[in-house]
């Protein structure tokens, strides 16, 4: 071989792995957050951009506050060339509300990235405000570090500027060539970052700081048998997966269901971890995920014994006869009827479904029918009038009345249950069972539900977020137990607004980031109270654009339909009428009020 054709591949090859080596060393991982207003922010998400630009913020710094106008001229200018700029906060003394009032003051019209762990800081490395990243987003890949310019400094500020490092870089970056290397250290205020500080000088322990958070948050799920898809059952499985923890912990993907802790009423058994979990989790995976010689596995000692109905043994236990699914297509929501035989009226006090195949059973919606109706009228374009008594979604809950309340099921009735199916490319049969939890006697009160919904829609093609908006009508004073949301794969977010007759209004509920994976019922710690003429407000949005990972098909308008090809926008609500009591009911006639038609 030629010695010089063999040495120019050499240093060929030593050139790409320097090159590559350095791409990882300016490599951020993916990361999700709110801003100051409560919006769902991931890097990834704007990986059809050509930059992300991250100015981090700081209340009360003088160099943030002076050096926002020309950060304001630079978004004026790039924003349309494909560069979207956010500001990040990740001080300790800085929450939410301070954030909103230092951007009224000082005129912030950024989204400011609220960073309470100060992962996201740490990762970028970050250790003063006024300093600005450049992300290129689709790698994730840090292409700058530094000051906007040169014009201000600790205690003075030049006239004019002679070095415009940001603009430069940005330049740069949008002709594809190399970003200038030569620029100084950003001034900006120290920022504390405690946690890591401590973590750092006394390594977390497996036993005693990480094990309990996991038992108390995750292997309700990560256990041999759960619904997760790997257990959490040893040092060994959680080191095997410490990587993937920290990036799903990162994007927010992981507790599922995580609702806005800033705003709304309190929910109960909501999931999430705290800021200070987070910090243990995220700093002992960065630490190498280690057990000390000879420290116990508190996980490898647990056992499960799950059993097959989560309340117990029901009272009337029915199985759903079997349905075949076949391995792929799209398959028509299913009317299958399920006989009672009930000899008398029985009041019911919960309903859980167990799915014979959770891989396919998307949804079940448990409607009451009679023996002389069995058919689907009014259900298969979405505008059933009949009562519902209790469903199943992935992540949702068993339905269980409180407060001595229930639902009545008249002697002759059946259930008709819509079933809704997917494939996932095996052929199998499910084989459901429905469970009815029954009170010994008439509770004291009648549960209802209803929607604040909209089902005449159309999402344009690529529509990144498309609002919608549906309302539920108060008629008689009532009390909310709980909250449903409801849409398919282009849901974004959806909250809850209750607005009182005086014209006051009250958020309820936000879910940031929608999932349809993960269908909760948000349940109040206490039923809230609401008067004759108030309204259930469902706000939310829908992404139809290829940043959508869940999007079946970007290029084609969307609208409602039973299908998940389609679309649904619901806001469903549990609540009890006010003098709705058995008492209260007539013959034949039932106040119990549809759970809103069709998910």
């Amino acid at each position: 071989m030629n010695w010089s054709r063999l040495v120019l591949i050499c240093a060929i090859a030593t050139c790409l792995c320097l090159a590559t080596s350095a791409e990882q060393r300016n490599r951020v991982g993916d990361f999700a957050l709110l801003d100051q207003h409560g919006k769902f922010h991931q890097l990834s998400w704007y990986g059809d951009q050509k930059a992300v630009v991250i100015f981090v913020q700081g209340n009360g710094c003088p160099i943030v506050r002076n050096g926002v106008h020309a950060l304001k001229a630079l978004r004026d200018e790039y924003e349309s060339r494909g560069v979207v700029f956010f500001m990040l906060n990740p001080q300790i003394q800085d929450d939410r509300e301070s954030v909103l009032e230092e951007a009224e003051a000082f005129g912030y019209d950024f989204p400011v990235l609220m960073d309470d762990a100060q992962l996201v800081a740490e990762s970028l490395g970050v250790d003063r405000t006024a300093e600005v990243f450049v992300i290129e987003p689709k790698k994730g890949t840090v292409l700058y570090r530094g000051p906007i310019d040169d014009r201000l400094h600790y205690e003075s500020q030049k006239p004019t500027t002679k070095h415009h490092y940001l603009r430069d870089a940005l330049e740069a970056a949008l002709a594809g060539e190399p970003i200038p290397a030569d620029v100084p250290a950003s001034p900006g205020c120290i920022i504390h970052f405690p946690s890591q500080k401590q973590h750092r000088q006394n390594p977390l322990s497996y036993s005693k700081d990480i094990a309990p958070i996991l038992q108390n948050n995750c292997v309700k799920c990560h256990h041999d048998g759960g619904i997760a898809p790997w257990s959490m059952s040893s040092h060994e499985m959680v080191r095997g997966w410490s990587l993937m923890m920290r990036e799903v912990l990162m994007t927010r993907r992981m507790p599922p269901g995580q609702i806005d802790p800033y705003v709304g009423k309190a929910i109960r058994e909501v999931n999430g971890l705290s800021v200070e979990e987070k910090q243990k989790l995220v700093h002992w995976i960065n630490a190498g995920a280690q057990r000390t010689e000879g420290e116990g596995d508190p996980l490898a000692e647990l056992t499960f014994d799950d059993p097959r109905y989560s309340l117990g043994e029901p009272d009337m236990v029915f199985s759903v006869p079997a349905q075949s699914i076949p391995a792929t297509g799209v398959i028509d929501y299913r009317y299958v009827p399920v006989e009672l035989d009930l000899e008398e009226d029985i009041w019911v006090q919960a309903v859980e479904f167990v799915p014979g195949d959770r891989q396919v059973l998307h949804h079940v919606i448990a409607y009451l029918s009679s023996p002389a109706d069995k058919t689907v009228r009014g259900r298969a374009d979405g505008s059933a009038n009949a009562s519902s008594v209790g469903g199943f979604a992935p992540g949702r809950q068993p339905d269980f009345f409180r407060d001595n309340s229930g639902r009545l099921i008249k002697k002759g009735s059946n259930l008709l249950l819509q079933m809704h199916y997917t494939t996932t490319g095996r052929e199998t049969v499910d084989a459901t069972e429905v469970g009815l939890y029954l009170h010994d006697q008439p509770p004291a009160y009648i549960m209802s539900g209803g929607v604040a919904g909209q089902r005449r829609f159309l999402v344009p093609p690529h529509a990144k977020e498309h609002e919608l908006e549906g309302e539920q009508l108060i008629e008689r004073d009532a009390y909310l137990y709980s909250m449903t949301p409801h849409m398919h794969y282009r849901g974004k977010y959806m909250s809850y607004t209750a607005v009182y007759p005086d014209g006051r209004e009250e958020v309820l509920l936000s879910v940031p980031k929608y999932e349809f994976n993960w269908q909760f019922s948000y349940e109040l710690e206490e039923p809230l109270f609401l008067p004759a003429g108030s309204k259930i407000v469902a706000k939310g949005a829908m992404d139809n654009s290829e940043r959508n990972r869940f999007n079946p098909d970007p290029s084609k308008p969307v609208h409602f339909g039973l299908q998940t090809k389609h679309e649904m926008f619901f806001g469903f609500t549990t609540l009890r009428y006010v003098g709705d009591t058995p008492e209260s009911l007539t013959a034949g006639e039932s106040v119990t009020e549809d759970l809103a038609a069709d998910f």
